[in-house]
């Protein structure tokens, strides 16, 4: 699977889960965040400022998107036949050819919003309580700093999560 964005919130968190599953982990991000991606599992680093994963002729089972940057009209030559696109970040116009894709059965585009089930949270935090999920997270802000937060987020330089601290109570 290849995992575009691996380095950002959800990205290094989809590649943790996916290489813990067994999966062999392509995560795609800028070259300063390869040792991270590495290090949460990924067996393959595509560093998007030198390559376009679309153009170097591998094709993957399922491919998930975080950043934005790999709809379907984009991503369709790098799925394999039968292969999923996961759009975690995506427009209506992204999203508009998963009907005909279902009904012509060569791909499926996967998008919207998820279930949320108290099961799959257990089982996230007891990965997380043996050690086999770490969430990543880059700053730490209070929320008197919510603007800068928000600011360094949107920056493109995250590594992981920002998170806003709430004081006590």
């Amino acid at each position: 699977m290849l995992v575009n964005g691996a380095s950002g919130a959800v990205g290094t968190a989809a590649v943790q889960l996916a290489a813990h599953a067994g999966a062999g982990v392509t995560g795609v991000c800028g070259g300063a965040n390869r040792a991270l991606v590495e290090s949460l599992g990924a067996r393959h680093v595509i560093d998007y400022t030198t390559e376009d994963f679309t153009r170097n002729g591998l094709t993957y089972d399922l491919i998930v998107d975080t950043a934005g940057t790999a709809p379907y009209s984009r991503s369709k030559g790098s799925l394999a036949e039968g292969g999923r696109l996961l759009l975690v970040l995506a427009a209506l116009p992204d999203m508009l050819p998963m009907a005909w894709l279902a009904l012509a059965g060569r791909h499926r585009i996967i998008a919207g919003p998820s279930a949320e089930r108290a099961e799959d949270l257990d089982a996230l935090a007891a990965l997380a309580e043996a050690g086999v999920f770490r969430p990543v997270i880059d700053r730490c802000y209070p929320f008197e700093q919510i603007a800068q937060a928000h600011r360094y987020a949107d920056s493109g330089r995250k590594k992981g999560s920002v998170v806003v601290t709430l004081a006590p109570g």
